[in-house]
This record gives C-alpha cells, sequence and structure tokens, in this order.
C-alpha cells in the first residue's frame, strides 16, 4: 500500500518589522528547523506591496503597525492582491487596537501570532530576566518605551539588531516547551 502524500499548507507572513521577521526565521530556520522541515508548513515572506510610489510592504514586513486604521489599510492592500493565499501574521500586541486587529485577521481566515506582548518583552522573559508587564505603567506607550530602554539595557542592542549568535543566547534559557507555549499559534501550524 503506497503512503499518503501531505498535502503542502502555505502561508504568506507579515512580520511587523525587522526585530520580528529576525525571530520568525531563528525559530524556523535554526531553533526548530527539524520541526518545521519535516512538517507540512511553509512560509513565504514574499510578500510585495507599493502604492503612489511608496513602499508599504516589503519581504513581508509591514514596517510597523500604529492602530486598527493603519493596519487595515495594509491589511486591505494584502488581501487584494494575494487573494485567496492565507496569511500568518507575526506581532506586537502591546498596541490598543491588539483585540480588534486580532478579530479582523480571525475574520478573514487567517493566523497571527502575537509576541507578548512585544518582541522585546518576550525575548526578556525567554532570556529569564524578569521584565514588568503592561499592568505596571500608566499606559501602553509607557510600557513599550521601557520595553525598548530595557532591552537595550539588557542586551546592548535593540530587538532589531539580534541575529542568531544573540538569540542563541536567548534560547539557551527556555526549555522547548516553554518557547512553544510563548508561540503557539505558529507551533499549531505544524498539526495540519
Amino acid at each position: 500500500m503506497a503512503n499518503k502524500k501531505n498535502f503542502r499548507v502555505y502561508y504568506l507572513l507579515l512580520n511587523e518589522g525587522t526585530a520580528e521577521a529576525n525571530l520568525f526565521a531563528y525559530l524556523t530556520k535554526n531553533r526548530f528547523r527539524a520541526l518545521f522541515d519535516g512538517s507540512n508548513v511553509q512560509f513565504s515572506n514574499k510578500v510585495e506591496i507599493i502604492k503612489d510610489d511608496n513602499q508599504i510592504v516589503s519581504q513581508g514586513k509591514l514596517d510597523g503597525v500604529s492602530d486598527l486604521k493603519h493596519f487595515k489599510s495594509k491589511h486591505i492592500l494584502i488581501k487584494e492582491k494575494y487573494a485567496g493565499q492565507r496569511l500568518f501574521y507575526f506581532l506586537d500586541k502591546d498596541m490598543d487596537d491588539s483585540l480588534a486587529i486580532e478579530k479582523l485577521i480571525i475574520k478573514d481566515g487567517d493566523l497571527i501570532q502575537f509576541a507578548e506582548y512585544n518582541s522585546e518583552h518576550l525575548l526578556l522573559r525567554l532570556a529569564g530576566k524578569n521584565p514588568k508587564n503592561p499592568a505596571n505603567f500608566k499606559n501602553l506607550s509607557a510600557f513599550r518605551a521601557y520595553c525598548k530602554r530595557e532591552f537595550k539595557k539588557q542586551f546592548k542592542k535593540e530587538a532589531h539588531q539580534f541575529k542568531d549568535a544573540d538569540f542563541e543566547l536567548v534560547f539557551n534559557v527556555p526549555t522547548e516547551d516553554e518557547v512553544k507555549a510563548s508561540l503557539s499559534i505558529l507551533f499549531s501550524t505544524l498539526e495540519q
């Protein structure tokens, strides 16, 4: 009896920025390479959107998302140009509109993996640095500024400057299960 062939599941990958793109690449191409290579899931960051001679999305990078209106303007263009494609968003969850953005993405049948609460906070937490949480601040803007400062203080560079060797130092601390729990939507794609 012949083995049943698995069908590939393709996602267009959309990252909030360079920090998220580098983190995603490290996780799927290094730390958990065997899992992702052995799965039927394939991610592609070949998403390019140019409108009125302005680069809106380049190599799947959204170049930040400030609020629901800003996100929607990019999301609509992506959905139009890449109609019928499944999208996988990797965004920070430190925006006032995060819940509304998540609802929009899920409503459209796509997936979203939030970095809880942002890439800096996630990496600080996984490295065992015990960063403060949003409840310790009067607003999310103050929290974001704290995360960026604390990240630079602890790692001597900004998150978007992290390379594989930097990620190796962070990911030597948590267990595989802790990483998977922190990024459960990403790892749930392996079950398809």
